[in-house]
């Protein structure tokens, strides 16, 4: 898979430490989207971090879509960054566009976890580890399930 390539890529100009940060892995995972993309993105990547403000630049002249992965990039791996990316925008993007920002938001919010892995005819792939938002999931489930049973309760008490 390009995407799991151009994510190594990406994360071999990284410390080991920042790679297992939320905000890097979303962002990673973005710019790992397209293959002109990452080839720009390369450049502006080291161990001191992501030059988010060179990166735009560099890619006014791609497609919308691109740009507009970038900015969405910028602002999960920098919450206080401005975004012109709206949620009308988002809904827009169609396939695959907006499986991978809503997936990046998932990232970013620690609930997934860029996996790369090499099967054994050599190739790379990328998956998300979704365990975690499965679990909360679960214990929101439990938690609302228990909210209503005592609910229940307290009705069946104040009827006596």
């Amino acid at each position: 898979m390009e995407q799991a390539k151009n994510y190594l890529q990406m994360q071999k100009l990284l410390r080991p430490e920042q790679v297992k940060h939320s905000e890097y892995q979303a962002a990673l995972y973005l710019l790992s989207t397209d293959a002109g993309l990452t080839d720009v993105a390369k450049r502006y990547i080291s161990t001191e971090g992501i030059n988010f403000s060179a990166l735009k630049k560099a890619t006014k002249g791609f497609d919308e879509p691109i740009r507009q992965a970038v900015d969405v990039a910028h602002n999960l791996f920098s919450y206080n960054s401005n975004c012109a990316v709206s949620p009308f925008d988002l809904s827009r993007m169609g396939y695959p566009m907006m499986d991978h920002m809503c997936n990046a938001l998932f990232i970013a919010g620690d609930q997934y976890r860029v996996e790369v892995t090499q099967d054994k005819s050599g190739n790379w792939t990328l998956d998300l580890d979704s365990s975690r938002y499965e679990k909360n999931k679960q214990a929101q489930m439990f938690l609302e399930a228990l909210s209503k049973e005592a609910n229940l309760l307290e009705d069946m008490a104040m009827e006596r």
